[in-house]
């Protein structure tokens, strides 16, 4: 499954519906945790397996998406939330990078503890929430964001990273380690995208979400 992408929904606050619908449109799979289940299917999309305890879904509801063709992976332990268990069960799949909607907003303990699921995951994962993009990315790797001339963004270690090489803002890295903390806060991109690397650790980078227009993304 390596190269395919791949959408999760969460029951926290959802980003506007054409950036939802396009993601699904995008998607090669689309899972969702329990409890987004029902808002995928208010939303005119159903997809193609939902992971989690199912304490969140209405039976009816889990039985008609099974009647119609869904797949249910129920993981009953209670220490891990359900987003946990998604990300563990696409990498245990061979999915290397996937998008969620809702892992932020609603419940602000919930949200925590989505951001850290999200941080312990080895997948590049981008969050999109309704104003805000929290992508946590893969060390080894360049990494090309498109984030906008002058939009402001910040760099989170969590909890460290190393070797940071980062190009196209205001404050560059050159081989740079950062340790959990606020060393990375407000800088601004100086070009429509920022490049950047580092060798060990984890990363997130948050920045305002770009606008949609009919042909795509676009810069802040």
């Amino acid at each position: 499954m390596a190269g395919q992408t791949c959408v999760v929904f969460s029951a926290g606050e959802w980003a506007d519906d054409d950036v939802v619908m396009t993601l699904v449109e995008r998607a090669d799979m689309v899972f969702a945790c329990d409890g987004a289940l029902a808002t995928c299917l208010n939303r005119g999309f159903r997809p193609q397996t939902v992971i989690g305890d199912m304490d969140s879904v209405a039976p009816e509801v889990l039985e008609s998406y099974r009647a119609q063709g869904g797949y249910v992976e129920r993981q009953t332990c209670q220490e891990t939330n359900d987003l946990e268990k998604a990300l563990a069960y696409i990498e245990k799949g061979g999915i290397e990078a996937c998008t969620i909607v809702g892992a932020t907003g609603g419940d602000p303990q919930h949200e925590w503890a989505n951001l850290m699921a999200c941080a312990k995951s080895n997948l590049d994962i981008t969050c999109e929430g309704p104003d805000q993009i929290y992508r946590f990315i893969k060390s080894g790797e360049l990494h090309s964001i498109d984030i906008g001339v002058g939009t402001e963004f910040s760099l989170f270690a969590m909890p460290e990273a190393h070797e940071i090489h980062l190009s196209g803002a205001q404050f560059e890295l050159k081989g740079s380690s950062m340790t959990f903390g606020s060393q990375g806060v407000h800088n601004v991109a100086t070009s429509a995208g920022v490049n950047l690397s580092f060798m060990h650790g984890r990363l997130m980078v948050l920045y305002p979400r770009p606008l949609l227009t009919s042909e795509g993304r676009t810069g802040a």
